[in-house]
Formats: structure tokens, C-alpha cells, sequence
């Protein structure tokens, strides 16, 4: 049996299961698992999932405020802590966003512990 890391793939839009055109669950492998598991932290508002009420992302910092009531900072602090929730992360090596209106598009790309790089991309409001 391989030790090669797998899990289920989930839809980056709907967040469904996928399965492909015979019904089966497809499957995610390698630093891909670690790259999915990044963005559906990033696509989870923390405390949404009551199992585990720390995991997500603490958008009620940063989300319904205004720009200057916000550090410098704070936006990327907010999303590298979210992305250090996956632990095959290393390092968070870009952090890009964007708010319009209600909505905050994130970028993030780091260094896994094996020394790929991963990226992930979500817009939550």
C-alpha cells in the first residue's frame, strides 16, 4: 500500500463532492490534498464547523469593516494564520487580496514541507 497522501476532491465552487461521469467519488493526491485542504480552510469562516469551532478563517476580523478601521496588516495576518491551520505548510511565501464592496478575493501561495509550492485562490463576502 502506497503512503502517498490522498483524500476525497471537493468542487472549489459548490464545495460538493465530485464524482466523475460513472458516479464515483473522485480523489485528490499528493501536495494537491495539502493545496485543497489550504483553500477550504480559506472558504470557511471560523467556527462554521462545529466539530472543530477553531478551524476556518477569522473573516469576523476583517469582513463589515471599514479599510481604516483595519491595521496595515491585518488582512494577511488573518489569512496566514488560516493557511498555517493545514500542517504540511511551511511557509507562507505571497499573500494578494482584493475587496470590493463585500466580497474579498484572496491569493495565497507557500512552501510545503516537502519544498513544493502551492496556491490557492477563493472570494468569500
Amino acid at each position: 500500500m502506497s503512503d502517498e497522501k490522498y483524500t476525497l476532491k471537493i468542487d472549489p465552487v459548490t464545495r460538493d463532492l465530485v464524482l466523475d461521469d460513472e458516479g464515483v467519488m473522485e480523489i485528490v493526491t499528493g501536495d494537491d490534498v495539502s493545496a485543497q485542504a489550504v483553500r477550504l480552510t480559506l472558504q470557511a469562516w471560523q467556527g462554521e464547523f462545529p466539530f472543530v469551532p477553531s478551524h476556518g478563517t477569522a473573516y469576523e476580523r476583517i469582513m463589515g469593516k471599514k479599510p481604516y478601521e483595519l491595521t496595515e496588516d491585518e488582512i494577511p495576518e488573518v489569512i496566514r494564520d488560516a493557511v498555517f491551520q493545514e500542517p504540511e505548510v511551511e511557509e507562507v511565501q505571497e499573500v494578494s487580496y482584493t475587496m470590493e464592496g463585500r466580497a474579498l478575493a484572496v491569493s495565497v501561495s507557500g512552501r510545503l514541507s516537502d519544498g513544493e509550492t502551492i496556491n490557492a485562490e477563493v472570494t468569500t463576502s
